[in-house]
């Protein structure tokens, strides 16, 4: 049922400086993601294509990629639903929700490519 922000990091090696534009393709991101290259923010995404030029981040030798994604709130809304109202801490006028709905995917579900 979580709903919030998880932080997913991985290195990696290049063998030469690239010549030609790099990207970062992540894949399926549900729902949003921000990128670190280097400890250097180079943007976020929100829709598909879910991918990002990286070239300016990127060097010969060990390099670290950061991707922050947030999902919404659908699923911790659901776990509300299932539970008695004296313990919900969350409260909404209205929702289409209840404690049997689908639980939304989230996070980066990838795959994560690096494109030259």
């Amino acid at each position: 049922y979580y709903s919030g922000t998880a932080l997913y990091t991985h290195t990696f090696k290049l063998r030469k400086q690239p010549t030609s534009p790099v990207f970062i393709d992540l894949g399926k991101v549900m729902v949003m993601a921000k990128v670190k290259v280097n400890g250097q923010y180079a943007g976020g995404v929100w829709t598909a294509p879910y991918r990002l030029d990286v070239t300016k981040w990127v060097k010969k030798g060990k390099n670290t990629l950061e991707v922050e994604v947030v999902n919404n709130w659908r699923n911790k809304l659901i776990e509300q639903e299932a539970l008695p109202k004296t313990e919900s801490v969350t409260w909404h006028p209205y929702t289409y929700l209840n404690k049997d709905s689908e639980l939304q995917e989230s996070g980066l579900l990838g795959p994560v490519r690096l494109m030259q």
